[in-house]
């Protein structure tokens, strides 16, 4: 089932950094929520609609969305959270191998080029090529910000030479400062003055869209509370459709895989992998060509079970595109079943992280 969660009001959604009272002044907040904290959400509001506390944690409801400790065994799986409209266009993390011309207000993107490293080129990384920009005369830098469903379709087929980035102020910022107070005062505690960096989408008909299943049970609409302060969301059930290929669309990608053997390889959420950026459970019939990777993403959360935060990875944050070869004698339709929309990655696939699409190599 896809549902559209909409904001009621600013929205919290706490990045990797620690904010601990009394040590950090300034807590900060994503754009779009982490899926494992959709997850959260939406399994506090299957026990509060659904059932009660005491089902829950007697264990009635262990086949559907987990227990305390573990979602082992639970139906419930988030495949991914996306920025849009219930009804209307989806927007994606700008592929990081496209580029946009810096300090400029046009919204064309530009593909990097694959250069091999030579006795003219060469650097430190371990990969036979590398991804750059060949244009002396062009400044350019990452684009940032998102794509259209329709770009980055064209994206996944090849077509790199007529996208465009859409506009960057989709979340604005409202900051909001508070203090503690003393419970028996109610002075203001000395040294305890914060600001929280709140969200708010600029369009009222914005939201985000997951797609989740196991959880059929749920009612079609309702109220959730997402996010620090347990801001409130309402939901509903929606028709969008998270993956952007079209059958006969995923039909052009294996024939253009099958005549090159290579193909992309995009993430739509943060992936967990345990060998840092390095995707080493893809696939064994594939080999790593080259990879556009950004910094990385502290991924944590609460451990309600021992009330205390989860253990915290680095991610390979949304948007990273890998480069991947065919060896082996590679089946083209197993690696397409095996990858596109699936979630890959080595922790917490189930929660949503590591949602990726295949793309064909580029047409240019």
């Amino acid at each position: 089932m896809k549902l559209f969660l909409k904001p009621n009001d600013t929205f919290f959604f706490r990045d990797g950094r620690p904010f601990i009272r009394g040590e950090q002044s300034e807590g900060y907040s994503i754009e779009t929520p982490f899926p494992s904290t959709v997850m959260g959400a939406l399994r506090t509001a299957y026990i509060a609609l659904c059932g009660d506390m005491a089902q829950f944690t007697s264990g009635d409801m262990v086949s559907s969305i987990g227990t305390k400790q573990s979602l082992e065994g639970a139906s419930i799986h988030i495949k991914g959270v996306f920025l849009g409209c219930g009804d209307g266009p989806l927007y994606y993390p700008t592929p990081r191998d496209l580029v946009s011309e810096k300090k400029s207000q046009d919204t064309k993107l530009y593909p990097l080029s694959i250069e091999s490293q030579n006795d003219t080129f060469s650097s430190s990384s371990k990969l036979p090529t590398l991804l750059t920009w060949n244009n002396s005369e062009v400044q350019v830098e990452h684009a940032g910000g998102y794509v259209s469903c329709d770009n980055l379709r064209k994206y996944l087929l090849g077509e790199t030479q007529c996208l465009a980035s859409e506009k960057s102020d989709f979340i604005v910022d409202e900051p909001k400062v508070g203090i503690t107070r003393n419970y028996k005062t109610l002075a203001a505690a000395e040294g305890m003055l914060y600001r929280v960096n709140m969200k708010r989408l600029k369009d009222s008909e914005l939201g985000f869209v997951v797609d989740v299943d196991g959880i059929d049970q749920l009612p079609q609409k309702g109220l959730i509370k997402l996010g620090g302060e347990g801001k409130s969301f309402t939901y509903r059930e929606t028709v969008q459709k998270p993956d952007p290929l079209l059958a006969t669309d995923l039909a052009i990608i294996r024939d253009m895989m099958c005549d090159s053997g290579e193909f992309k390889l995009y993430l739509a959420t943060p992936a967990i992998f345990d060998g840092g950026w390095f995707p080493k459970c893809i696939h064994q019939d594939i080999e790593l060509v080259t990879a556009a990777v950004g910094n990385y993403v502290t991924v944590g959360g609460w451990d309600v079970a021992h009330n205390r935060p989860k253990r915290t990875y680095r991610a390979v944050p949304a948007g990273s595109v890998y480069y991947l070869r065919l060896i082996n004698g590679a089946k083209v339709d197993t690696i397409l079943d095996y990858l596109h929309y699936k979630n890959i990655g080595d922790r917490r696939t189930q929660e949503g992280f590591g949602l990726a699409y295949v793309g064909a190599a580029s047409k240019e």
